[in-house]
């Protein structure tokens, strides 16, 4: 048997200075997890138009190529290209000692001719031959994360690469 009452009803609240609260949490979840969307589409992860960089080397047919977000452990390459004839078949790299204490240099390609410890850093000799141009391709394995900058010299002249270490 059914009583008088109204058992049935329920007792709603509502909180508007929570769910206020809540909406505004869940807005700024939201657009942070689309920044990060964006960023990886951008490069800041990998690949992408903001992870590889083109440096000439100011008054030398040379550019640095290279990538300005490595992870740690991870291999990692760093190109220089002599787009034209020097005068010489030999050229000499410098690269900076702070940069070094970051990264390791596993080989080179073609294989440098000497290597010499200085006390800025490391100078790679490569022998160009006849053509007196091409790509020179260091192999780097990033150890330490943090901001680095790498001082490239070719030619006596220098270029720098400011690059991010990811753990």
């Amino acid at each position: 048997m059914l009583s008088g009452n109204d058992d049935s009803a329920t007792d709603i609240r509502t909180y508007p200075v929570f769910e206020q609260r809540w909406n505004g949490f869940q807005t700024i979840v939201q657009g942070l997890i689309g920044l990060m969307i964006a960023a990886g589409l951008a490069g800041l992860f990998g690949d992408g138009p903001l992870a590889h960089v083109e440096r000439p080397v100011p008054g030398t047919p040379v550019v640095l190529r290279y990538d300005r977000f490595l992870r740690a452990g991870f291999p990692a390459q760093m190109r220089v290209a002599i787009t034209r004839p020097l005068d010489d078949e030999h050229v000499a790299v410098d690269l900076n000692g702070d940069f070094l204490a970051h990264v390791s240099v596993d080989a080179t390609q073609p294989r440098a001719e000497a290597v010499d410890a200085t006390p800025a850093g490391v100078t790679y000799r490569f022998r160009l031959g006849a053509e007196r141009r091409g790509d020179i391709t260091l192999m780097l394995s990033p150890r330490a994360y943090g901001a680095t900058k790498a001082t490239v010299s070719v030619l006596g002249r220098t270029v720098e690469a400011p690059i991010l270490i990811y753990p």
